[in-house]
């Protein structure tokens, strides 16, 4: 991930040290700075940081990225570029993110194919580099919004009278959910 270089005598590079979660860092510091400070600075420093995260191919630094410059920088097309480079990843909630911008759009077909894609990814792992990351935040966000998406597709599966398909996804919805 993080590759530092220092110039050597003769202004060659070489490598001198290798931080894995220096991408995980930076998208968890770029959130920290948009969620608890709210200057500008602190925002601008947040952006810099998830930015830095996505476009290193950290799957969910390219879903927060997609999320800024959809919300925020009201960018949507690069925002679908960041969650579609997400969901190669199989990252569930670049799914959901692609499903909720075809559903405002008024395409609703190609939006339940994005949330049938994020139900069957809820349970794939993040994985960066060949490593696991677990994030209990991030889990419990994935709960939620999948929650979510699993009875938007009951009421889709009901409406087309799909009683099979609208039992399977109301199951998945409170499967996860501990009380």
């Amino acid at each position: 991930c993080l590759e530092q270089h220092y110039p050597t005598l003769n202004n060659d590079f070489e490598i001198t040290n290798y931080n894995e979660f220096y991408y995980h860092a930076s998208n968890d510091l770029g959130l920290i700075y948009i969620t608890v400070y709210k200057d500008k600075q602190s925002l601008e420093l947040g952006f810099n940081y998830i930015k830095e995260a996505g476009l290193n191919e950290y799957p969910f630094g390219q879903n927060n990225l997609g999320l800024l410059y959809q919300f925020y920088i009201k960018n949507m097309e690069n925002a679908k570029h960041m969650y579609e480079r997400s969901l190669k990843n199989c990252f569930p909630l670049a799914a959901y993110n692609l499903g909720f911008m075809n559903e405002k759009e008024g395409n609703f077909e190609e939006a339940i194919k994005f949330y049938i894609q994020a139900s069957e990814f809820e349970n794939k792992p993040l994985i960066f580099h060949g490593k696991k990351y677990v994030d209990e935040r991030l889990n419990v966000s994935i709960i939620f919004v999948i929650c979510y998406t699993n009875l938007k597709l009951v009421e889709y599966f009901y409406s087309k009278k799909e009683i099979e398909k609208c039992r399977e996804y109301f199951i998945k919805s409170l499967s996860k959910i501990n009380y």
